[in-house]
């Protein structure tokens, strides 16, 4: 038996756009749109060229990332099915981020005829023939080295990775194959890891003329989708044209100066100059806001913020009310922030005690407000 190792497809297909088009268009029983197929010819362009290019793309909210993702891994899967090579995608989070990936990518190969004939192991990697995807948590607690990238590495919802894990742990999976690396995303802040590539890919365009950065807002994904037009138009008006949420998810434009929900002009007006408090002081009068987060229960406060700074938390914020801000203008007291609490991982439950001795006891409040929107509903 000859040992002569099969030809790769990187060997004899051609790395021009043209050439790899019927590739794109002729596997999946879905069709990708001219914007996913224009991603996916730039990708495949390097692959099969082993330009190791590292690409980035920002694709609107629900524009369909994870489909040209699930449908290169189905390509690349089936051409380097006779080689034991693999095709690793990390996500910032296992559950349900990386198994959704994994879901997505079972259901293309079953209706591409694969069915019964790729498989599962070890919980984390899909094989069709020898052909292996990998895919891996980007969780800060998460062991992934170790792993080789030979075919292709995604790094999916990348401004939610943090920089020195990608760095340090993944990135090197590819350096003795120079694989194509494809990190996808939509913007948050410009401290992104996202944002970091971005800048980067956009500098190497200007010097050599080969594109890197792939960008598609809510209104090209809308001229392919009536449906998601309506939906994005009613979140416009919903939360308004420069909201954080949409400005990001949507508009795909970063927030500058950290991510915060106030820009530097809003953060200065709203500095006061008293002291912090601890306690209440006699005479006057205390107001609370509370803030519910989702729970997590593996993790907890100061070490679960260490490890996840993106983790949402409970916050209980204590205001003292200021009369004699009272103005013919303004018909209303002004509150001074005195006091934060927090809490990051912990049960509802585990918290109803200590929050209501704290706005009771401690603080005296004569109104509290709960918001009740988002992911503590």
């Amino acid at each position: 038996m000859s040992s002569k190792k099969s030809p790769s497809p990187s060997a004899s297909a051609s790395p021009l756009p043209s050439a790899n088009e019927p590739v794109v268009n002729g596997l999946a029983a879905r069709k990708l749109r001219p914007y996913q197929r224009e991603i996916a010819l730039a990708i495949l362009n390097s692959v099969f060229g082993r330009k190791g290019l590292t690409f980035s793309v920002e694709i609107a909210r629900q524009g369909g990332k994870n489909e040209l993702s699930a449908q290169l891994e189905l390509l690349l899967l089936t051409l380097y099915m006779a080689e034991p090579q693999n095709l690793i995608k990390c996500s910032p989070t296992f559950k349900p981020q990386t198994i959704i990936s994994m879901a997505r990518l079972r259901d293309r190969l079953n209706e591409a005829g694969f069915d019964g004939i790729w498989r599962a192991e070890l919980g984390y990697i899909i094989s069709l023939g020898n052909a292996r995807a990998i895919f891996l948590s980007a969780d800060e607690s998460a062991n992934v080295v170790g792993n080789t990238a030979h075919i292709l590495l995604e790094v999916d919802e990348a401004q939610d990775v943090s920089k020195e894990k990608y760095n340090k742990e993944f990135k090197p999976m590819g350096a003795t194959t120079n694989v194509t690396t494809v990190h996808y995303g939509t913007t948050w802040d410009d401290a992104t890891l996202l944002e970091e590539v971005k800048q980067t890919n956009l500098e190497l365009e200007r010097r050599d003329g080969v594109r890197r950065h792939f960008r598609y807002d809510w209104q090209e994904i809308a001229r392919y989708n009536p449906d998601y037009l309506a939906y994005v138009e009613a979140e416009r008006e919903r939360l308004g044209e420069n909201h954080p949420l949409f400005l990001t998810q949507y508009r795909l434009q970063p927030i500058r100066g950290g991510g915060g929900f106030l820009n530097m002009q809003q953060r200065a007006q709203i500095c006061g100059e008293h002291h912090r408090k601890h306690v209440y002081e006699s005479g006057k009068t205390y107001v609370a806001g509370i803030d519910l987060s989702g729970e997590a229960e593996e993790a907890e406060d100061a070490y679960l913020r260490a490890i996840k700074p993106r983790q949402d938390s409970t916050v209980v914020t204590i205001g003292e009310l200021d009369f004699t801000a009272d103005s013919e203008l303004v018909k209303q007291p002004r509150v001074k922030i005195v006091e934060h609490y927090w809490w990051t991982g912990r049960k509802h439950t585990e918290l109803y005690s200590q929050m209501v001795d704290i706005l009771k006891n401690v603080w005296h409040c004569r109104r509290i407000a709960v918001d009740a929107t988002g992911v503590g509903e």
